[in-house]
């Protein structure tokens, strides 16, 4: 009899754990825990390959030399402490690139001392691969590592940037749809709009990216030259960084946040389990005794 109670229970923490996967999955936009379409899971799976360290706090970029570091979708204002970490990180020759198109990145920008700048309004092309106006592709405009192997890079919603030097800029049937009705009108004007710019700052560099959509688990199978721009982008330093405490993709349901936080402290994790198997013991025995 106690066999099959044993055997009940396996089965029992067999499908605990499979609905803990959907469970402890979020579903907002850019999160690195969001499985879905539009997480960016995938892309962290990739960085978790090749090493990349993870910045919570300004003080974690303290000590950095030849580094990259990655800021996706930043959101909230960026506060004094944090900016004159980002100053000192880039008065150390460093590289930060910030990959934005709605969230605080002018503020951001503003604040290190940089001319760039995103502008506000839909992107549109006659020129895409897809029916959405809005997946517009980014031609190389500029010499540098980032774009020495890639002539076009798929685009989803991005901004147009104003400012720097042009990296990768749209075709010539583009504008900028602020009314969003999907044609041009009004003021609108048709051009070439940099969509990836570069510029130096205070003895390091800024690129500036103008879509953060890039990294999203959806995008992540369209183009070969879009995963030879990610590749050339995480190499571009010998240390790669990645911004966590200011980013969208660190956001997490309560379910995953527990469970970060049960991973960040190991005595919890002992905590939680022998509360487990303490509540197991006791229906055991129970049903024994019964």
């Amino acid at each position: 009899m106690q066999g099959r109670f044993v055997a009940a229970a396996v089965v029992f923490l067999v499908l605990a754990l499979a609905a803990g996967v959907h469970l402890f999955t979020t579903y907002d936009d850019y999160s690195r825990h969001n499985i879905q379409w539009n997480g960016t899971s995938s892309f962290f799976s990739f960085l978790e390959e090749r090493g990349a360290h993870e910045v919570w706090r300004p003080a974690d970029l303290g000590g950095y030399n030849d580094a990259v570091l990655i800021i996706i979708a930043p959101q909230g204002s960026p506060g004094a402490e944090q900016i004159a970490a980002y100053r000192a990180f880039l008065a150390r020759n460093n590289t930060i690139v910030l990959c934005d198109d709605f969230g605080s990145g002018n503020e951001f920008l503003a604040a290190v001392g940089s001319g760039i700048s995103i502008l506000p309004g839909n992107l549109t092309s006659v020129d895409r691969d897809y029916a959405d106006g809005a997946a517009v592709k980014g031609y190389r405009a500029g010499n540098h590592t980032l774009v020495e192997n890639v002539s076009t890079v798929l685009f989803n919603r991005p901004a147009a940037l104003k400012g720097g030097t042009p990296l990768l800029q749209t075709s010539l049937l583009s504008w900028v749809d602020r009314n969003s009705n999907g044609r041009i009108d009004g003021d609108e004007v048709v051009s070439r709009y940099p969509v990836c710019a570069l510029e130096q700052v205070g003895g390091g560099e800024v690129i500036v990216i103008g879509d953060p959509g890039i990294f999203l688990n959806a995008m992540s199978g369209f183009s070969s030259e879009n995963r030879q721009f990610i590749e050339a982008l995480i190499s571009l330093r010998p240390v790669l960084l990645v911004d966590q405490g200011w980013s969208r993709t660190a956001s997490a349901g309560a379910p995953t946040a527990a469970v970060r936080l049960a991973k960040e402290y190991p005595l919890l994790q002992i905590a939680v389990a022998g509360l487990f198997i303490g509540a197991a013991a006791y229906f055991f025995r129970k049903r024994i005794i019964r």
